[in-house]
């Protein structure tokens, strides 16, 4: 699903601004973990980019719970991170990265890939993790604090 987060990131007012319609089957191959099945949560639609509502039993919290949050988004004050595990199309990392990089970082695991708002991270595991569960892969690597105060300093 990194394609349809890439192109969310890359027509991000776009997308929000469309209404949310809800499907029976992902696109997707299913996941291989027990009770994350397609079949165990919603399925939306934002145009024609698939939402995969894992922590929701039905369509009408999700739904509820999408639009309280998407109310809230301070669309001015942004910032993408995208985790391509395993081979990540560079197609998907350069629409992600889009025109302007500067509020978008993506961590891959491709040693010669040069690209803006792209940091390598080595991992000799196909799977690097995510920023929650492997913060200690990302530490040393990349300086998020630094890159949301320069943000914000250029922004004032």
């Amino acid at each position: 699903m990194p394609e349809c987060f890439a192109k969310l990131v890359a027509n991000f007012d776009e997308y929000m601004d469309k209404d949310i319609s809800f499907i029976e089957k992902s696109k997707y191959p299913p996941h291989d973990e027990p009770g994350r099945g397609a079949d165990q949560y919603p399925l939306g639609l934002l145009g024609d980019l698939e939402l995969h509502f894992v922590h929701y039993k039905s369509e009408q919290n999700a739904l509820e719970a999408w639009e309280r949050r998407k109310a809230r988004i301070d669309r001015k004050h942004l910032y993408f991170i995208l985790i391509a595990n395993g081979p990540c199309d560079e197609k998907v990392m350069a629409t992600f990265a889009g025109k302007d990089s500067r509020n978008k970082v993506c961590f891959h695991r491709q040693k010669n890939l040069k690209m803006p708002g792209c940091v390598y991270i080595p991992s000799e595991i196909e799977d690097m993790g995510n920023l929650y569960s492997q913060y200690h892969r990302f530490v040393g690597r990349f300086d998020f604090a630094d890159w949301v105060l320069k943000d914000t300093a250029q922004n004032r």
